[in-house]
């Protein structure tokens, strides 16, 4: 008799069939798109922010707390959605990469604009 192996078992324990309709996927590759473009926006006026002065970039923050905590907040959901993405299609995949990229770049550049440069350890 085999030796029940964990990693196959929990492969076997998951549901990995296609069973999302057609209709759950195009949302999904909508939301993932809409999603990105929200990034890459995010991103663009970041940049703008980063190449004022540092007395300025000190400004921005404390006017704009508030956003910036809800930029985090749109960070971790559209994280939760690029690995939704990465189930389906190869289309979804590729949006999912997209989307994943994109927010590394904001990432970098909010800790970039927080910390002046040093990041977060993490």
């Amino acid at each position: 008799m085999p030796k029940n192996n964990n990693r196959y078992q929990l492969l076997d324990d998951l549901d990995l069939s296609n069973s999302v309709s057609v209709e759950d996927r195009a949302n999904l590759k909508f939301n993932l798109y809409l999603r990105s473009r929200e990034i890459k926006q995010i991103v663009f006026y970041l940049e703008k922010v980063m190449l004022k002065k540092k007395s300025e970039r000190d400004s921005f923050i404390n006017e704009n707390r508030s956003i910036i905590e809800s930029l985090m907040k749109i960070f971790v959901e559209s994280s939760n959605l690029t690995l939704e993405g990465m189930q389906l299609d190869q289309e979804s995949v590729q949006l999912s990469m997209q989307l994943a990229v994109d927010l590394r770049k904001s990432i970098s550049l909010i800790n970039a604009l927080l910390y002046s440069g040093i990041g977060l350890a993490s």
